[in-house]
């Protein structure tokens, strides 16, 4: 679905620009880093950190300039954005899919990838009432306790709080993001499971990994209606994992031997999962024989990708992911960011590159057998955004 958690965020953000519900801590962070001479590149990274440090003033501000610049370092994304190293910090992982996608909504199976680390959050008393806060995007909104009352975006966050019986409790929920949202990365279940394991840590309700999977999965229904389960799994577990959905359905937990390096792109235009699932289930009413035979072919290099993985033949494995894009090309679910950065990933060194996700836009994954530094410099020179990432 192309509304959730962290895609609603968005909306948010359009809200607290026009100084609605903006908060003053946030906005007056803003303004000392833009004063300590905070460059664009780490200025996201200098407010959460002035923010976290509880110490909003200028020489604080140059302080944390200097130090993000030092550690900053190309491959980063956003020059220097990093996980957040901060105590009481809980972590969602967002996810990647190596193969299958669109095809996995047809019954045929899928692999997915966590990218570890995708969203963070932490859990702090107040005074009152629930305050949400993610200071990276420069927003903060108070959470009306009435269902009725709960605007779109806040209602996944609310139900979570409701679940867990602590919606009558005063607390400011702060959540870091990792990767940019509407990416097509699994943001808004990386966004659950953090918030989820945040509040379990604050309130010592001893949850397991079992019971925060399942609140992530009631998340992802407020947020995207029909969702298949596979991202709020991958964002708990952490695992790679074989999906197919029907009755029965599968879901196995994957274990490869060897870490394979990849590049993940982002093409800035924000992922249309929602749109392209429809142009696809489109197409296939009007040519049912045609399309199921391309998801039989998408279902073999699927197989063959997991094997390749086992047998840690990237070379190979580079082929099936082209292969993969081609017929995804056939669907007619790439864009022309995405093209481009498919394009320089393997002039560059990239033994494959495809989508991933939903397309119309988000994101790319490369597989690099010979190191991902060249793939991530030439797609940097380029405008985009990289980062890289170990899967097994």
């Amino acid at each position: 679905g192309a509304v959730g958690l962290a895609q609603n965020f968005s909306a948010i953000r359009a809200l607290a620009t026009e100084g609605i519900q903006a908060g003053h801590m946030t906005l007056h962070a803003r303004s000392v880093a833009t004063a300590a001479g905070a460059s664009p590149e780490i200025f996201d990274t200098v407010v959460e950190r002035l923010i976290e440090s509880g110490t909003i003033k200028i020489w604080k501000a140059r302080e944390i300039v200097a130090d993000v610049s030092v550690q900053s370092r190309p491959g980063e994304i956003g020059g220097g954005v990093k996980p957040l190293d901060a105590e009481g910090a809980k972590a969602g992982a967002g996810k990647i899919i190596l193969f299958g996608e669109h095809s996995v909504v047809y019954g045929r199976h899928a692999i997915a990838a966590p990218v570890e680390l995708a969203v963070q959050a932490r859990v702090h008393d107040c005074e009152d009432g629930v305050h949400l806060v993610v200071p990276r995007w420069g927003v903060e909104y108070r959470l009306h306790q009435q269902h009725e009352k709960r605007r779109s975006f806040e209602k996944p966050a609310g139900m979570i709080l409701d679940k867990l019986g602590l919606n009558d409790k005063a607390m400011r929920i702060e959540v870091y993001p990792n990767v940019p949202r509407a990416m097509g990365l699994g943001g808004s279940a990386a966004t659950a499971v953090a918030i989820i394991r945040a509040l379990d840590d604050h309130f010592d309700l001893g949850l397991t990994e079992e019971r925060v999977n399942q609140l992530a999965f009631e998340s992802e229904k407020v947020a995207h209606g029909h969702p298949s389960g596979i991202d709020n799994t991958v964002a708990t577990f952490g695992q790679t994992l074989l999906y197919r959905k029907g009755e029965p359905s599968l879901m196995e937990e994957l274990h490869i031997p060897h870490k394979i390096p990849l590049v993940i792109a982002m093409s800035g235009v924000e992922s249309l999962t929602a749109k392209m699932v429809a142009r696809v289930r489109s197409a296939w009413e009007r040519n049912r024989d045609l399309y199921e035979r391309i998801f039989d072919q998408i279902d073999a290099l699927t197989l063959q990708g997991l094997k390749a993985m086992q047998d840690n033949d990237l070379q190979h494995l580079g082929e099936l992911m082209n292969i993969n894009q081609g017929l995804l090309n056939a669907l007619q679910v790439s864009c022309w960011e995405l093209e481009e950065l498919i394009q320089i990933a393997r002039e560059n060194g990239a033994a494959g590159a495809k989508l991933t996700g939903g397309g119309g836009g988000g994101s790319i994954i490369a597989v690099c057998p010979d190191g991902t530094s060249n793939v991530v410099k030439a797609i940097r020179e380029a405008g985009y955004q990289a980062m890289e990432v170990e899967i097994g």
